[in-house]
């Protein structure tokens, strides 16, 4: 029994408010500080008056091997918001114009992978196999962990022949958009994390869409929730003063010289904010990791562009932009990852980009109209993966006994996603349990 114990979080993003619904559900008395005006982190939504529409600061696709994010998801009553495919389902065009489908079939798995790498035109009957014995070695155990250590993913990838067709086709797609990464910035024992987890089953490699915005999805489902459990939600604190006492981490204290004093403590701030704030506690750094940037380009049309963009996204060959996400009949978001050179361009370069290569791809663009346009740049969207990133995670226990440490970016052996955020709550709550016992 936690007897009401207290707990401070501090950090109000996915790995913040899953600390607390999961802190709230099993009784604990929780009061969550958040530096900015709004919860969420990157994952919150907004009315742009630019663009005179309701936008996600991000877009974000779900996969169903998510466990711990649908547990998330079920206790703050979103579960239900979710659209799940059937089995893998991904659409590509080239600067051709040609279209490409990656779906798996009616087989039993992993026959329908194979099934659907066969339909997948854009590689051919020797790629398909090479790809499903990399999968198929990752998933047996018989790779040699502590050789996947020193390499990053495209030496793991030339090591496995894997054709630069392949690669370029397949592969990089993919990594661009799970690790927000190039295969070089990916290290192999994270990728291969990710292989078996997200090539268990037919469901596990299923995607899933979000049918709300970010914050009904998110952020307010998880507000409404705490306040029923009587958390405290205390927005534009920043903490900015901590206080020890023997092995313990005693109280904290805002800059608007508010005392908060719990019996336990979590930390969800971003991995460039962890050692400003706990400059002690860890002896490895954490903003030695490296920032990835994701730029995002949302445009409105004047009129219905649905029978152009007949799917929800379509990804992107031979093209800078890599993804369209269709919003609404009238909207679109173009997803640049791993954007470090496209984010260093000015606002109108980018546009001006994202506009010629979506004519290049989809020529009847052009006689539509663009009636408004956004970007948004993320320059610290996520963390870069890399070999290098594996010794300078954090593990969620700290020296400090009350403290705790939770995030996309501590050592989950996940990349920075929402399922690794989630999953990190989920230790910390697991280490407070443990404590009480």
């Amino acid at each position: 029994m936690n007897e009401r114990k207290t707990v401070c979080i501090i950090g109000g993003g996915i790995a913040g408010l899953s600390s607390a619904v999961f802190l709230a559900e099993k009784g604990f008395k929780v009061t969550l500080i958040e530096s900015s005006p709004k919860l969420g982190g990157r994952a919150y939504s907004f009315f742009d008056k630019t663009l005179g529409a309701k936008i996600d600061n991000g877009q974000h696709i779900l996969a169903g091997w998510y466990k711990s994010t649908f547990r998330f998801m079920r206790l703050i009553g979103t579960y239900g918001q979710l659209s799940f495919q059937k089995g893998l389902e991904v659409y590509f065009r080239d600067t051709k114009t040609h279209e490409y489908s990656l779906k798996s079939g009616g087989l039993p798995y992993p026959f329908d992978l194979f099934g659907g790498l066969l339909g997948y035109k854009a590689l051919k009957y020797n790629d398909c196999l090479s790809v499903i014995s990399l999968i198929k070695k990752i998933k047996s155990g018989k790779m040699n962990i502590d050789e996947l250590k020193n390499i990053n993913t495209d030496e793991l990838l030339k090591l496995t022949s894997q054709s630069e067709r392949t690669v370029y086709y397949f592969w990089k797609p993919f990594i661009t958009a799970v690790f927000n990464s190039e295969p070089e910035d990916v290290s192999a024992v994270i990728f291969a994390n990710v292989i078996r987890e997200g090539f268990k089953d037919k469901e596990s490699s299923s995607l899933v869409l979000p049918d709300v915005f970010l914050s009904e999805m998110f952020t307010e489902s998880s507000e409404r929730f705490l306040k029923s459990r009587n958390a405290e939600i205390l927005l534009n604190k920043r903490v900015t003063g901590l206080h020890f006492k023997d092995d313990q981490l005693s109280h904290v204290i805002t800059e608007d010289r508010i005392n908060v004093k719990c019996d336990y403590y979590i930390s969800a701030v971003p991995f460039l904010e962890f050692d400003k704030l706990f400059p002690d506690v860890a002896y490895i750094r954490a903003g030695t990791l490296k920032a990835s940037p994701i730029v995002n380009i949302h445009l409105i049309f004047e009129k219905n562009i649905e029978g152009i963009f007949k799917k929800r996204f379509t990804g992107l060959l031979d093209t800078k932009c890599q993804w369209i996400f269709r919003i609404t009949d009238k909207q679109i978001c173009i997803v640049i990852s791993a954007a470090e050179e496209i984010a260093e361009l000015d606002k109108q370069e980018i546009i001006n980009l994202a506009k010629n290569e979506l004519i290049i791809c989809f020529p009847e663009v052009k006689n539509y109209n663009i009636k408004s346009e956004r970007i948004i740049k993320e320059m610290y969207a996520t963390f870069k993966p890399d070999k290098d990133s594996l010794n300078t995670r954090l593990t969620s226990q700290t020296k400090y006994k009350n403290l705790f440490i939770a995030g996309d970016w501590t050592d989950t052996g996940l990349p920075a996603t929402i399922e690794g955020a989630v999953r990190s709550a989920e230790k910390c709550v697991e280490l407070i349990n443990k404590s009480l016992n």
